[in-house]
């Protein structure tokens, strides 16, 4: 299908970001952190942008949503919401893993491992480690938790390291010879990296996983001996 609407929702890290794009086009993103809880700006603010551009809920043709790790919360609003407007208007949805969309941008580092990280606090940081090899972006390990102490296990150099966990890591992480690490950027996703990739994702066939990655148990779970979805 060409010319299709497309809505990007990431609620995992530390903003609320919304991108609507016509295909690989974007159109418009907003990245929001306010007083106001998610779950009440996440309607209001996609149903504004919409109405900007003089479209509505109806025209939309695809959604893309995070799946985490990242905020317990804030993962089950976004996928929530775009679970419940999948299912009440008939939108395919496709959700993609946090770590993934912010490790991309840097896909052109050839040769390198790329290691994104996003604050777990309790402190622990989430994270992933890339390889990029001959153009293509290759992901070794499970997305997990772990204590900064615990990173010369998990990091291969040359590395990159990057996202909001960084400054958790910095002393570990200065001290591994071939470490980079990006302070100043990675902060939020982007909503066209997101978009680029659901599109990819949502032009290959077979079942697409919309399962939350929590990257850990919750405090819910730990505390009474449950497990949630």
């Amino acid at each position: 299908m060409e010319n299709r609407l497309v809505l990007g929702v990431d609620n995992s890290i530390d903003f609320l970001n919304i991108a609507i794009s016509i295909e690989e086009k974007l159109i418009e993103e907003k990245n929001i952190r306010g007083k106001r809880a998610p779950s009440e700006t996440l309607p209001v603010e996609v149903s504004h942008m919409l109405s900007d551009h003089g479209y509505k809920v109806d025209d939309i043709s695809l959604i893309i949503v995070t799946l985490g790790p990242g905020s317990f919360t804030g993962i089950r609003v976004g996928l929530a919401f775009c679970k419940g407007l999948s299912i009440g208007k008939g939108i395919p949805l496709i959700g993609v893993p946090t770590l993934d969309v912010l490790a991309l941008p840097l896909s052109f580092m050839e040769g390198h491992y790329l290691c994104p990280m996003i604050d777990a606090k309790k402190g622990e940081i989430f994270l992933s480690l890339y390889h990029i090899s001959g153009g293509n972006i290759e992901r070794l390990i499970d997305y997990q938790a772990v204590k900064p102490g615990d990173l010369s296990s998990v990091v291969k150099t040359p590395c990159v390291c990057f996202g909001t966990g960084v400054a958790l890591c910095e002393e570990p992480l200065s001290s591994i010879d071939g470490v980079d690490m990006i302070k100043d950027a990675f902060y939020r996703i982007s909503g066209e990296t997101l978009i680029k990739e659901g599109l990819k994702r949502a032009a290959q066939t077979g079942q697409h996983d919309l399962n939350p990655i929590y990257g850990r148990r919750s405090e819910a779970e730990i505390k009474f001996g449950v497990k949630l979805v």
